[in-house]
């Protein structure tokens, strides 16, 4: 009798031991999604970008993927979710529910499992590690056409100089040949901006960068409603907020700043932190 018993407490006690990994289970997966959706929400036009951004797939398969993504994302916080409502319910109505979880939690343990998978790695390669393949050769000799890269989101950050970004470059002014440039930050918000107009020479924070023609310089300034008086010998100005020039490292065979002006920094998809392929270029900026 003193053996049975003691065998009762033992399966009663592994159950319960069970039954708190269980809870906990479900509660580390619930913040993880909570935490998840919030920040797909506040970067919802990111969404948007991704769309177009990552080369190595086709459209249909990328829009597959943030169709994934959301799928996944609202059938695991339902599951997590619905899961401990239930037992709440259920403990607040005195009922047994302990057998049902264990046993529902191992029925469904690999699908749950496979969508917060599918969930947590679209959201990482979404909205913070996003594999992007290089066309054309206006970063040459940085970048090479259909090498790969990684773009990461820069979140709260803010780009600095000399960073290489991918963008948005569509506007209103100036019609792109693709969606979305890859070109090196040579001016931030607050740089200044010094041109000599009979030389072309253009200097960034006294740096020289290169030399442009006064038409290029033009267009750059008229991108932030900027009218220079042609007589002067020499232009200066500071570089309004949220404004960043950017230019192409093949600067004779590159579209970038000198065609359609500045970029707003809501343009800006992510900075180039590392070149994945091919491997033996594997390189980190």
């Amino acid at each position: 009798m003193e053996d049975l018993e003691k065998e009762s407490n033992r399966i009663d006690d592994k159950k319960e031991k069970q039954i708190k990994k269980i809870l906990i289970k479900y509660l580390i997966s619930l913040s993880c999604l909570f935490l998840i959706l919030i920040i797909s929400l506040i970067n919802a036009p990111r969404i948007l970008m991704f769309g177009k951004v990552i080369g190595s797939f086709s459209g249909a398969l990328e829009g597959i993927g943030v169709v994934i993504f959301y799928l996944s994302l609202i059938a695991s916080f339902i599951f997590f979710g619905g899961m401990l409502i239930y037992v709440l319910v259920m403990h607040l109505n005195k009922k047994e529910w302990k057998d049902k979880l264990i046993f529902i939690d191992r029925k469904t343990d690999i699908v749950s499992f496979i969508f917060e998978t599918f969930a947590i790695i679209l959201f990482v390669m979404i909205f913070i590690f996003t594999p992007c393949t290089i066309r054309g050769d206006s970063m040459y000799p940085t970048f090479s056409t259909k090498q790969n890269v990684i773009c990461t989101n820069y979140m709260a950050g803010k780009p600095k100089k000399n960073d290489i970004i991918v963008f948005d470059a569509r506007n209103e002014n100036f019609t792109v040949d693709d969606v979305f440039y890859i070109k090196r930050v040579v001016a931030i918000p607050g740089s200044k901006i010094k041109y000599y107009p009979l030389s072309n020479e253009l200097f960034i924070d006294d740096v020289q960068v290169q030399k442009i023609g006064n038409d290029k310089f033009q267009r750059i300034n008229e991108s932030i409603g900027k009218i220079d008086k042609e007589a002067e010998d020499y232009y200066e100005y500071i570089v309004p907020a949220k404004k960043y020039l950017v230019f192409g490292d093949n600067r004779d065979n590159s579209q970038d700043s000198r065609s359609f002006g500045y970029i707003n920094k809501k343009q800006i998809f992510g900075k180039v932190t590392m070149r994945i392929f091919p491997l033996d270029k594997i390189k980190f900026y």
